[in-house]
């Protein structure tokens, strides 16, 4: 690649401009294997990784007006993480990769802060990972529909997409912006650093409980963690809506191969009732909200601030995009990602047990975070918590299972 440096996307400014030392902001995508890591093999998958996709070796690089992604020459090199999650600026900190790969006994785990990566893009990180390690272990399978690392870099991979799809003209459907009240945020007795509960679950029993309200896993899965925080809230004498961010991924309505942020995202209000299956259907008219005109109006919003916003400092913009991540909070409960399933080659798939996708928690801002992922026959839910009792996490899993 020519370019030793690329502006961010508008994604990318929003985090780069608001993760803290004490809210870093990170997220990782974990692939546990049934077998025992080879870190030889792993770094120079890594390695060959980074060759095919250079894009992804690179820091953050502030400049006057922007935060740019800087590549770097050296690849990340992997970093032994063992069985607990911890979350820290690692990205301030020596060459400061903005990705990196990390690895315990039996699991490789991608790592990234929204400057370089969405979810979708860590998935297609991971996918690729993967098959060029089993690859170099001797494994043979077909490669349709994976980065194959003996290919040239395509350009789309690494496109700015919201700049490619933003068009002011299109996606006026009318809606005028929601307003949200201050919404009820868990109540925690006692604080702690982050730590995360990864539970699994037969994907296929829980695909059954889901069609028996006519919901998607994921809606069944937000119903659940609905009603869960609704139990909390209720025996705490508030009565304070409950509601929670959801990415979108805005491939699914305008394609594109880029491994960079295009995601969108839209809150979520529990519906105030006792019968699960009128809260599914509650979830499931206001995702029918989510459509091409829903996301292009987003995409031309988050795009038009860019544009709007090019000559201002970027310690101006700096200072407005945490004012405005400030004002979201309180109409905020919590966060749920769901990655949907990883699919991998029969091959690889054989080998992998499960994977976890993990998000970050604030202490203050919201101590509890949601997000599942799923990979052969296995769904993964993994909680977030900045608390030392986990009586509310039992309480989910009891409901899912």
């Amino acid at each position: 690649m020519e370019k030793i440096s690329t502006e961010l996307d508008a994604i990318g400014q929003y985090y780069a401009s608001t993760i803290t030392p004490d809210h870093p902001g990170q997220f990782m995508l974990s692939a546990y294997l049934k077998e025992t890591v080879d870190p030889e093999m792993l770094q120079e998958a890594v390695n060959d990784v980074m060759g095919r996709l250079p894009f992804l070796s690179g820091c953050i690089q502030p400049k006057f007006f922007w935060y740019h992604h800087k590549l770097l020459s050296t690849p990340p090199q992997i970093v032994w993480m063992g069985d607990e999650y911890v979350f820290t600026d690692y990205y301030n900190k020596g060459d400061g990769h903005a990705l990196r790969v990390l690895y315990g006994e039996r699991h490789i785990t991608v790592e990234a802060i929204h400057s370089v990566v969405d979810g979708r893009g860590m998935a297609k990180v991971m996918q690729t990972l993967l098959g060029r390690y089993f690859e170099r272990l001797g494994v043979v399978f077909e490669k349709g529909g994976m980065i194959d690392c003996a290919a040239t870099f395509a350009a789309e991979e690494w496109e700015d997409a919201y700049v490619r799809f933003y068009d002011p003209s299109k996606g006026r459907s009318g809606r005028t912006d929601k307003k949200y009240p201050k919404a009820y945020h868990h109540k925690i007795a006692k604080t702690a650093p982050p730590r995360v509960i990864i539970k699994t679950f037969n994907l296929a029993e829980v695909k059954g409980a889901a069609k028996v309200h006519g919901a998607t896993v994921s809606e069944y899965m937000m119903a659940q963690i609905f009603s869960a925080i609704a139990e909390e809230r209720n025996a705490n004498g508030c009565s304070k809506p409950i509601t929670a961010m959801v990415p979108v991924d805005c491939r699914a309505f305008f394609p594109t191969k880029t491994i960079r942020n295009f995601v969108d995202s839209v809150i979520i209000t529990m519906p105030e009732t006792d019968d699960f299956s009128k809260m599914i259907a509650g979830l499931r008219a206001q995702f029918a909200e989510i459509t091409t005109e829903f996301v292009q109006e987003n995409i031309n919003e988050f795009q038009s601030y860019k544009n709007k916003w090019r000559f201002l400092p970027r310690m101006v913009k700096k200072w407005a995009l945490c004012h405005v991540g400030d004002s979201e909070e309180d109409g905020l409960t919590t966060t749920f990602s769901s990655l949907g399933k990883v699919s991998l080659p029969p091959e690889i798939e054989a080998r992998v047990a499960h994977m976890a996708f993990v998000i970050d928690a604030a202490e203050e801002e919201m101590p509890i975070t949601y997000a599942s992922a799923a990979t052969g026959d296995t769904l993964t839910l993994t909680v977030t918590l900045c608390t030392e009792e986990d009586v509310f996490v039992q309480n989910l899993v009891a409901r899912m299972i």
